[in-house]
């Protein structure tokens, strides 16, 4: 591509036009991957991505502004723009490569200053105030840049170029943006980190200074050579048209990036609130200002008033903006389409990604096209009109000045008040009416037909916007981008959908079930049922045990931390307790807190009215730091890591954080969904958990519900007294199954050792602030609908695994452990105990009529069994198969004095009159009811060298019961061997896969260890 080419100053040479846009290219790519990486940075201190963006925006457009302003009244007096711009580019690039190094100090030093700054409006503007200073540097270098090199080009070229120049360079800067937008989060900072990715924009900006420099010796005549003054005087300027359009110019920013915060708001409901969503989201945006840019390189020249194009693309800016509501309201319909077409693969994310920056340029681009149009051409107009190249920096400080004041307006006054729809369309009508503010102001009136019909497609495009631009509220909370549905079922009600400053919250109801569930962004973030005389539903297991067990476990919990309100339900509960004294709950969406309020006061009465409970509307981070005190729990319920900004609450500092805000017997309770996340993700937030705490427990709250306790000291033992501290309390623990020792014990999986052979097993790299692993993985796992199931599975695979590797008993048959939906843990020690009966007696009893869909686990199995165990048993491979399906669901549930009668001592069969196959596999069995390490380690190397051909299943069993045997015998080098000579040729079935992976991890530790034999597993 190249640059008109006209005569140029004397001592000067033509610049290569090709090199000069590549330039602008890099320098665009690095400038976004600036954005992009402090956006990650500042959320750590801000706390939220929605503020991180808001104020990265308002900083890199405000620097820039003031960066355009100092170049605009410096730039006349200097002769070699060229190597202004490239000592820039040097300075951005130096500052880039030590942004990571200054923001590490700033973070230690900010938790010192927050501390001594304690509570108040200081405390409250140091994240702010201090985060902005860190970067407006860099960002008033980086508005320096398009003055100084398009003046520069210019100069070189003369005002035959203009066009082609100042397009082509927005062109190139606005395309280089996009592309280091999906650079920074796709491709640098998987592999290099925030610190890394940092670097290699530093890099690319001194490479940048490099080629600008060699370009001005070049090209740029020395100051010798220079004769007379650098620029020519300006011509006669239009003061008055100036001023207009500056104005005009600073509007139009201010409309431009609410639509930007608008459509990402909107986009967020139907494509999800994750990091790759957001970047594509803007990359689409800037696309759409780089084809604006290419149009004006393009056409630009042969414009005869350029201010008249510049009203006609702010008219069908704002026209374009209206109509992208039509497309938002079909958003969740092409969602569903995309989720329910592909295959949950990871070649199927990609194509998601794909159909989902498809759907944000449908919404996006058109508007953003005409907005890349505007700066452009109001700059050809004031140059045409002899304002000079000073007007380049003024222009463009103007419009960034306006995209500040879009961003802080929109995010802090117009969403809040009127919500985001409206908030766009408001912007859209500004647009409009700026278009025809400048057709008044053009050389010419636009003829009556003209602007009538201006005006009926604004009207039109209005009134459509507002007829058909509106979402269906069940399509806002349907979650289409999890779900594969565009719509909530007609049986639910929607009575609460608010726009809150970082997201958009909504309540549902079902009445036929009696639960309401709160949605952020269309994502469930919490149901619970709100009559306690129904059975508990949705997420109540797990949130009144993140409030239940920290007050079983600690002796005296004072004083309580609660890190997200959700539905309120887990401070309610610790509010239940008269031992604690203050509970303080930091939530960081105040419409959150008002949605609870508003329709769910009965259920979370403590929460909100006990004098014991504080509510803060901030930032963890930043609360904690300024407030000089230590907490005897935290408990730690956050959304999601897939959610953008969440994923920053589960990483090794921000564990380190919370460690050193515990009192010393204090503990941290933390909940971990296993949906929606692999086993490496899960692994990587244990791994920086178990980096700061000594010791930790695990508990299972429900199905796909982990709760972490971890302890700055040992752990102490759950008493199920404590929660009889008050009635309310003692009613509802006892009704979602916590009320006795054997009930907590049951759902208690492991212990400290337990955790580290997971992380081990599952080779789990350390999720951290800098190396944002968890937010950068987690989103393809929602949708490959992912499950870390690995450590439930230890639970209930059946087997006594966690008894030999933890210790751990199952209560006895008469404990009083209730069977609740949802917790299939309990449903299974229920099923055992059922099946166990079910074998002493001999017989059982079972409704013949019955489909076998409808019968329930190992029933037939079972049945199957008892007769075939009559007598002596004929046909081995059959009986064996069914005792393999019974085995599985009682062993490793019941206690092994619940297991006499049924394989220990069997009534239910003669084993004097059994073959030798069907004796050695009662003998595996009863070694293994027994929990007898020495008696399962023989028993299961027996089963396997016998010469008749066994089901898989039950070989797989023998040999996880003969390697259970060995660490229980503390020989863990037995395990390998076992494997090596049995194991490798016997396939994976998918319940014991990983189990038998982790038990061979956890020999490994023991023989690292030097694990002695006859030594005591570990516990």
């Amino acid at each position: 591509m190249s640059a008109t080419r006209a005569p140029v100053p004397a001592g000067a040479r033509p610049l290569p036009g090709a090199a000069v846009l590549g330039l602008f290219v890099v320098s665009g790519f690095a400038g976004l991957v600036y954005q992009s990486m402090w956006t990650q940075y500042l959320g750590l201190v801000l706390g939220h991505a929605a503020y991180a963006q808001s104020l990265v925006l308002a900083l890199f457009m405000g620097g820039m502004a003031l960066g355009a302003w100092l170049a605009a009244r410096r730039s006349r007096h200097w002769t070699r723009l060229l190597a202004g711009y490239a000592l820039c580019e040097a300075l951005i690039g130096l500052l880039g490569l030590g942004f990571h190094p200054l923001f590490e100090r700033y973070s230690r030093a900010s938790e010192s200053i927050l501390a001594w700054l304690g509570e108040g409006p200081a405390a409250q503007a140091w994240p702010w105030l201090s985060a902005s200073l860190l970067i407006l540097p860099a960002c008033v270098l980086l508005g320096a840049t398009f003055p100084l090199l398009s003046a520069g080009w210019l100069r070189a070229a003369g005002p035959a170029g203009d066009g082609r120049i100042l397009g082509g360079l927005y062109f190139s800067n606005s395309l280089g943006a996009a592309l280091g937008a999906l650079g920074a989060t796709f491709l640098l900072l998987p592999r290099l980190g925030m610190p890394g990715a940092m670097a290699c924009a530093g890099a690319a900006n001194l490479a940048v200074a490099v080629a600008a420099a060699w370009l001005s010796w070049r090209a740029e005549p020395r100051p010798a050579a220079a004769a007379g003054p650098a620029t020519a005087a300006p011509g006669p300027a239009n003061a008055r048209l100036a001023r207009s359009v500056l104005l005009v110019a600073l509007a139009s920013g201010a409309s431009s990036f609410a639509y930007e915060l608008g459509w990402i708001r909107l986009l967020n409901q139907a494509l999800g609130t994750t990091l790759h969503s957001f970047e594509l989201m803007l990359a689409a945006f800037l696309a759409g200002l780089a084809l604006g840019g290419a149009w004006v390189q393009r056409r630009g020249h042969r414009l005869a008033d350029p201010l008249a194009g510049a009203a006609l693309a702010q008219v069908a800016m704002g026209i374009a903006a209206l109509l992208s509501l039509l497309a938002f309201a079909h958003a969740f319909d092409w969602t569903a389409a995309l989720v329910q077409g592909l295959s949950r693969t990871d070649g199927g994310y990609r194509l998601y990604l794909l159909g989902s920056a498809g759907i944000a340029l449908v919404v996006m681009l058109p508007a953003a096209f005409f907005a890349g149009t505007t700066l452009p051409l109001f700059t050809l107009a004031l140059l045409r009109d002899g304002a000079g190249e000073a007007a380049i920096g003024r222009l463009y400080a103007a419009n960034t000045v306006g995209a500040i004041a879009g961003v802080l307006l929109v995010t802090h006054l117009a969403i809040p008040l009127l919500g985001v729809r409206a908030s766009l369309v408001l912007a859209a009508l500004v647009d409009i009416a700026l278009g025809f503010r400048l057709l008044a102001l053009g050389r010419e009136l636009p003829s009556p037909r003209r602007i009538g019909v201006l005006v009926g497609a604004s009207l039109g495009a209005l009134l459509l916007a507002l007829a058909w631009g509106r979402a269906d509220p069940r399509a806002q909370l349907s979650g289409a981008f999890r779900t594969g549905f565009a719509r909530l079922d007609p049986s639910l009600e929607v009575p609460f959908l608010r726009d809150g400053k970082t997201a958009t919250i909504g309540v549902v109801r079902s009445r036929s079930q009696g639960t309401v569930s709160l949605l952020t962004n269309g994502k469930s973030d919490g149901a619970m049922a709100l009559d306690l005389a129904r059975p508990p539903g949705g997420d109540e297991l797990t949130m009144v045990s993140l409030g239940a067990l920290p007050l079983a476990l600690h002796p005296a919990p004072r004083r309580v931390g609660v890190i997200g309100w959700g539905l309120g339900l887990s401070t309610h509960t610790l509010l239940g307790s008269h031992r604690v004294q203050e509970v303080e709950t930091v939530e960081i969406e105040p419409l959150v807190h008002a949605a609870g309020a508003r329709l769910l006061a009965p259920r979370i009465d403590r929460a909100l009215h006990d004098p014991r409970s504080r509510v803060h509307f901030d930032d963890a981070r930043r609360y904690y730091s300024s407030h000089r005190r230590r907490y005897d729990v935290i408990v730690s319920e956050p959304s999601n890591p897939w959610v953008s900004g969440v994923a920053g609450l589960f990483t090794r500092e921000f564990y380190r954080f919370l460690h050193d805000h515990l009192a010393e017997d204090g503990i941290l309770v933390q909940w971990l969904q296993t949906y929606e996340i692999d086993d490496a993700q899960a692994g990587s937030v244990l791994a920086a958990l178990l980096q700061h705490f000594p010791d930790a427990a695990l508990y299972l709250a429900q199905d796909n519900d982990l709760v972490v306790v971890a302890c700055r000291s040992t752990c102490p033992d759950a008493d199920a007294s404590r929660l009889r501290d008050s009635a309310g309390l003692a009613m509802e623990t006892a009704r979602v199954g916590l009320g006795s020792d054997a009930a907590l014990a049951l759902r208690r999986l492991g212990g400290r050792s337990l955790l580290a052979s997971y992380v081990h097993a599952v080779q789990a790299p350390v999720n951290s602030d800098y190396h944002p692993i968890l937010a950068l993985r987690a989103p393809r796992s929602r949708f490959r609908a992912d499950r870390a199931d690995t450590l439930q599975r230890l639970a209930d695979n059946g087997l006594p695994v966690l008894d030999l590797l933890e210790g751990r008993r199952p209560p006895p048959a008469d404990a009083d452990v209730p069977v609740l939906a949802g917790h299939s843990l309990l449903q299974a020690r229920q099923r055992a105990l059922l099946l166990a009966a079910a074998l002493r007696q001999g017989h059982h009893a079972s409704s013949l009529g019955q489909r076998q869909s409808e019968l329930p686990p190992a029933e037939l199995a079972l049945q199957a069994l008892l007769g075939l165990s009559t007598g002596q048993v004929q046909d081995i491979p059959s009986w064996s198969v069914a005792a393999a399906q019974v085995a599985m669901q009682t062993l490793g549930h019941l206690d092994s004095a619940d297991l006499h009668g049924v394989w220990i001592a069997p009534a239910w069969i003669d084993v004097a009159r059994q073959p030798a196959p069907v004796r050695a596999v009662l003998a595996l069995y009863a070694a293994a009811a027994a929990r007898d390490p020495a008696a399962m380690r023989a028993s299961g190397e027996a089963l396997l060298q016998r010469p008749e051909p066994l089901p898989l299943e039950l070989q797989e069993q023998a040999l996880l019961v003969a390697q259970l045997g060995a660490i229980g015998l503390g020989r863990p080098q037995e395990v390998e061997q076992l494997h090596e000579g049995y194991g490798v040729a016997l396939p994976h079935s998918p319940a014991l896969r990983m189990v038998r992976h982790l038990v061979r991890i956890r020999a490994l530790e023991m023989r690292g260890a030097g694990a002695q034999p006859g030594a005591e597993p570990a516990r």
